[in-house]
């Protein structure tokens, strides 16, 4: 069996050395180790108080933006408020002005049903046909007959040896029609005598159908129900009152009629003075 070779006394033994030497690196590293865990530390202390701060600020405005939310909840719901009403008002309105308006358009209405009712009549006079006409004979014989009634007034006066009067006759409101103003047209034997002109216009009968101003008469009063024709009527004036009431009947002219007895001036102050 082999023997082992005597120790010597004076070998050097290294490991205390590399046992601190190791032991050193291995303190090294932890210093290192801690020093870098513990700037990554720092960093995130940092950046958590910083994420905090923010999140602290994030939080306040969140707040803020509820208030704000909040707010504006309520000044819409106002503002709808708001709205409802004005859309309340504005429909009693709207009500109010349809109903307005209806009572115009019935207004309107009834306005044009009244002016068609009144609507102006225009008087058509018919031509007189050229064997009917008025000749100079004609006109020589009533200006016969007129001369002749002159000298029977003449000498009546002549046999009372009065101062020449003209007698008067007085017509009297009697009778219906007495709500129409009336317009007054004497007939005579072969005129008519228009009371409604100052001074009264007479106008022969071949005349009659082409006198203007008579042919306006007819026309005012048949454009107006308040208006009427009277004829006052002498003695010998049928012919002539014939003649002119056809001429009315035919046109729808409302007309009525007054005797007038006797030959003097007529006196119409009752119907003036009423």
């Amino acid at each position: 069996m082999a023997r082992r070779p005597p120790v010597e006394d004076d070998d050097v033994s290294l490991f205390p050395f590399l046992s601190i030497i190791c032991a050193i690196i291995g303190v090294l590293t932890l210093m290192i180790a801690a020093v870098t865990l513990g700037q990554m530390n720092q960093d995130d202390v940092k950046e958590a108080v910083e994420n905090a701060i923010t999140m602290d600020q994030i939080q306040k405005e969140l707040a803020e933006a509820e208030d704000s939310v909040e707010e504006l909840s309520i000044q819409l719901d106002k503002e709808k408020a708001k709205l409802l009403d004005n859309a309340s008002s504005r429909q009693n309105e709207l009500v109010k002005s349809r109903g307005e308006l209806e009572a115009l358009m019935k207004k309107l209405a009834d306005a044009k049903k009244k002016t068609e009712d009144q609507k102006k009549i225009k008087i058509v006079i018919p031509e007189v046909p050229p064997g009917q006409r008025e000749t100079v004979a004609d006109m020589q014989g009533q200006l016969k007959e007129i001369r002749d009634r002159l000298a029977l007034l003449q000498r009546n006066l002549d046999e009372k040896k009065k101062p020449p009067e003209e007698a008067q006759v007085s017509i009297l409101p009697g009778g219906t029609g007495l709500s129409f103003t009336p317009n007054f047209i004497e007939c005579t034997a072969g005129a008519i005598v228009l009371h409604t002109e100052e001074p009264p216009l007479r106008i022969r009968n071949a005349e009659i159908s082409a006198n203007k101003i008579f042919v306006a008469l007819l026309e005012k009063v048949a454009n107006n129900k308040s208006q009427s024709v009277i004829f006052l009527l002498r003695s010998d004036s049928l012919g002539t009152y014939g003649l002119v009431k056809k001429l009315c009947d035919d046109n729808e002219v409302r007309n009525g009629k007054l005797p007038a007895v006797g030959n003097g001036r007529l006196d119409l102050r009752h119907f003036r003075n009423k």
